[in-house]
């Protein structure tokens, strides 16, 4: 008899659980927002909820009659009536003008479409999950360090941010809002072209004109705000957020900047002044006049068995001179390595330039001036 209760006391446990799903009034969300056109995005903190949609007009919070039969879906009294069918990614659902989206932690999400009884389609809804606690899934990073990477190599108004999927996910770039500054940020207009790869976001103020292109790798973007000078000072930051998506899963990335916090020169190009000195100039793709728009340098001499190295040696031998000069005395057997970074900003560095000076040339040609002399000196008469 014993072994007997314990057998059925699951089965007796999920009864009862039934008939409280069954008998309790729905629990509407009460945070959800279109992304786009016929995108609903639910926000959940991790309890069921249900989003209501219809067919036709408005849904009416006030109904009564509801319930929530074996299958888990929810009906209402005399729906049945209605001549209207719903559909969830292809598979019949339900009749009813209303129909009640369960989701529960990032669970839920789904095509939901709409038909008369002759499969007519009449409308076509997807519903995404968002989840408040903002835990990231999809790209790779933390609060601390960021999730996207953004630099430009000059002040010309363009600029390039970068993410990384994580390994167990990919995913693909639902929207693009960009706008400088916050006031803007929040009354922008943002639209996509035919492709769904390029977004353009201006500000009713007629203060922020930006597009950006999605990459076709889907890990990058391309901006240009359009509305930049590079001669007039930065007062707003630039505020880019991606809204990617996995399956039905949501998820949002944010990046606030100055153009001058991400710029990042290009390499300057070395070359031989005579066997002493080395002179390099400054990036072609970095603005002019220089006066106006300076570049700082950093200067390391790599030398014995570290020079194999190259400029990706970071002995704590080798020292590091930074200068404003754009010439450099350099000895034999040398590595040299220069980069640069705009001089009236704490942005990033450039990366190396490599020089590697080597005198055996030289030496080589006194060697043979040498051997002629003699063989000319052994040919005299005595």
């Amino acid at each position: 008899m014993r072994f007997t209760l314990l057998g059925i006391l699951p089965t007796l446990l999920g009864i009862l659980i039934l008939h409280q799903a069954k008998s309790q009034s729905p629990k509407f969300t009460q945070s959800s927002w279109n992304l786009l056109p016929n995108v609903v995005v639910v926000n959940v903190d991790g309890s069921l909820v249900q989003h209501p949609l219809t067919c036709l007009g408005s849904f009416n919070r006030e109904e009564e009659g509801w319930r929530r039969d074996n299958d888990w879906v929810w009906r209402r009294d005399g729906e049945e009536d209605e001549e209207i069918l719903w559909m969830m990614d292809g598979e019949e659902k339900k009749k009813g003008n209303s129909f009640l989206v369960n989701l529960e932690e990032r669970t839920g999400g789904g095509i939901f479409t709409c038909h008369s009884l002759d499969k007519t389609l009449l409308k076509n809804t997807t519903v995404l999950v968002k989840h408040l606690d903002e835990q990231k899934r999809i790209l790779e990073g933390s609060t601390r360090t960021g999730y996207m990477k953004c630099s430009t190599w000059n002040y010309q108004g363009e600029f390039h941010c970068s993410w990384k999927f994580t390994t167990k996910r990919v995913g693909t770039i639902m929207s693009v809002r960009v706008a400088r500054g916050l006031s803007d940020a929040e009354n922008i207009s943002c639209s996509v072209d035919a492709s769904g790869q390029q977004w353009t976001c201006s500000s009713s103020s007629g203060q922020s004109d930006i597009m950006c292109s999605v990459n076709s790798s889907g890990l990058g973007l391309s901006c240009v705000d359009r509305q930049y000078c590079p001669y007039a000072e930065e007062t707003d930051r630039i505020t880019l957020t991606i809204y990617m998506r996995t399956n039905y899963l949501l998820e949002e990335y944010s990046q606030c900047f100055y153009l001058s916090e991400i710029v990042k020169p290009d390499r300057v190009s070395i070359k031989k002044m005579n066997s002493s000195t080395i002179e390099w100039s400054y990036p072609v793709s970095w603005n002019r006049p220089i006066s106006y728009f300076p570049l700082s340098f950093q200067v390391k001499e790599i030398k014995g068995r570290e020079r194999k190295n190259g400029c990706t040696c970071d002995s704590p031998c080798t020292k590091i001179h930074t200068t404003e000069s754009r010439q450099w005395s350099v000895k034999a057997k040398v590595v040299v390595c220069v980069r640069s970074q705009d001089a009236l900003c704490d942005s990033p560095w450039s990366d190396w330039t490599e020089y590697r000076h080597n005198n055996k040339g030289n030496k080589r040609r006194r060697r043979n001036r040498s051997r002629s002399l003699c063989l000319n000196t052994r040919s005299l008469p005595y």
